[in-house]
């Protein structure tokens, strides 16, 4: 009986602790599924808004030429004078000339580094820009040469230059900056990418300039782009390019930074002239250098399925369209043909990230000139440009939109007009020199283009880089 009890109570305890053991479970799967009080404390913080740092933009200075002396062949000379138009809205600016390259013949030009200081007080930067000009006339090289006062960057692809016979092409790499610059040249040509001892490790010194001549590291290329990379210090990248065919010269440019990798490329203001003259002078056998062409580089590693549209600006011809496949570290270069001068919006598409540039020439009733034409990227709703004085300035727009754009366009002194840009097209705009206040050119491509009799040259108009953003402070 004893042991009946025993067992009983025992049973007891047992159902006991079961019932407890559920209670338990229940009373926590009750407090993770019911819903609790919220309670967080958010990490204090504060936007601070920086002021905008000092602008530089770098002028490049004189057209150079290689000393013709033995024992000097690569070293360059400035010939000639420049002329520059710079400046910034409500703000000082300053110029300085930079050291030219320790191997120049002679140092009595310069590039111009200018600086404008963002006021105290202002909330955001000035507007800023530069360009400069060159007529060349001597009897070894001749042509208009203008540029853009650009900013230093540490990243930039040049599409321009060849070195075969007659063609002699410079990188000169400007460095505004107070540290020295190591600058990589990565070269790649139409037989794909070129290894070349002397391409690394480039010392920039702060405050001077680098000139590099391109035949001594891609010799015989006929089409090729240089990607400048640098470590330090940035640099200001141009590549002057000048054609001679037997003892006549055939021209010379400065060409600036193209844009960056991209599936699409709007390279605007394209303008071809005298195509019947320079088509009536080509080979049988192919497409000679002063045939308009559109330079293209694949930097990654698969082939691009490129197309080509070529639409003419307000009062021109409709233009054309290409399809062709490039092959991956390769250049290639595609006519533009069946099309009659004026002026033209070229953009490139392409399924895997391009550069590209276009080239033109021009024939004249004495002399002959070429222009390279960058790609650029889209402007944010204000811009200033600077146009130098010149023959024939224009100012180019393409509108890749799908609404027409109205750009009201503002000289320095006052006066001021309008410009409508189609959707999908481009204008143009013939002004003269100073500076110009752009407005209303949200996600447009801008260039300048000079011209003349056997006269050309262009560049890009370029937005300013980010100096300041609004910066989430977190403090401990």
């Amino acid at each position: 009986m004893a042991d009946r009890r025993a067992l009983a109570q025992g049973g007891v305890r047992a159902i006991g602790g079961i019932v407890g053991i559920g209670i338990a479970a229940v009373v926590i799967a009750g407090a993770t599924l019911l819903p609790l009080p919220g309670f967080a404390i958010d990490s204090p913080s504060k936007t601070v808004r920086p002021v905008p740092a000092d602008q530089q933009r770098v002028c490049p200075g004189p057209v150079l030429a290689l000393a013709a002396d033995a024992g000097q062949a690569t070293r360059p000379s400035a010939i000639g004078d420049v002329t520059t138009v710079y400046g910034a809205s409500g703000a000082d600016t300053q110029s300085r000339s930079l050291k030219p390259d320790a191997d120049t013949t002679s140092s009595d030009q310069a590039p111009l580094a200018l600086t404008a200081t963002t006021p105290q007080g202002a909330g955001h930067a000035p507007l800023f820009a530069g360009s400069q000009l060159e007529n060349v006339t001597t009897d070894d090289l001749a042509g208009l040469a203008a540029a853009a006062c650009a900013e230093p960057s540490a990243d930039s692809w040049l599409v321009a230059g060849a070195t075969t016979l007659g063609q002699t092409s410079l990188v000169m790499l400007s460095n505004p900056t107070s540290v020295d610059a190591t600058v990589n040249l990565d070269i790649y040509t139409e037989t794909g990418r070129v290894s070349a001892p002397g391409a690394t490790g480039i010392l920039v010194p702060a405050g001077s300039q680098k000139v590099v001549p391109l035949a001594g590291l891609a010799p015989s290329a006929t089409a090729p782009v240089v990607h400048v990379t640098t470590t330090g210090g940035q640099v200001v990248a141009t590549m002057q390019q000048s054609f001679e065919q037997g003892i006549q010269p055939r021209g010379v440019e400065l060409v600036g930074a193209t844009g960056a990798p991209g599936r699409v490329q709007t390279i605007p203001g394209v303008t071809i002239g005298s195509l019947a003259a320079i088509t009536a002078g080509q080979s049988a056998e192919s497409v000679g250098v002063d045939y308009p062409t559109v330079r293209i580089l694949v930097p990654g590693s698969q082939d691009a399925k490129i197309t080509i549209g070529a639409v003419g600006e307000t009062g021109t011809n409709a233009g054309n369209s290409y399809a062709q496949t490039v092959k991956a570290g390769n250049v290639a270069e595609i006519p533009l043909d069946n099309l009659k001068d004026g002026n033209f919006t070229v953009t490139v598409r392409s399924d895997v990230p391009v550069v590209a540039a276009v080239r033109t020439s021009v024939i004249g009733t004495k002399s002959r000139d070429f222009s390279w034409f960058s790609s650029t990227a889209p402007l944010g709703h204000t811009q200033l440009v600077a146009v130098p004085p010149g023959a024939g300035p224009q100012l180019h727009f393409a509108n890749a939109g799908d609404k027409d754009a109205t750009v009201k366009v503002r000289l320095s002194t006052g006066d001021s007009t309008t410009v409508t840009v189609p959707a999908e097209g481009g204008a143009n705009l013939t002004v003269r020199s100073g500076r110009y206040t752009l407005t209303g050119v949200d996600g447009l491509e801008v260039s300048v283009s000079m011209s003349g009799d056997g006269l050309s040259s262009s560049f890009a108009v370029a937005p300013a880089g980010p100096l300041a953003a609004p910066i989430e402070v977190y403090p401990h």
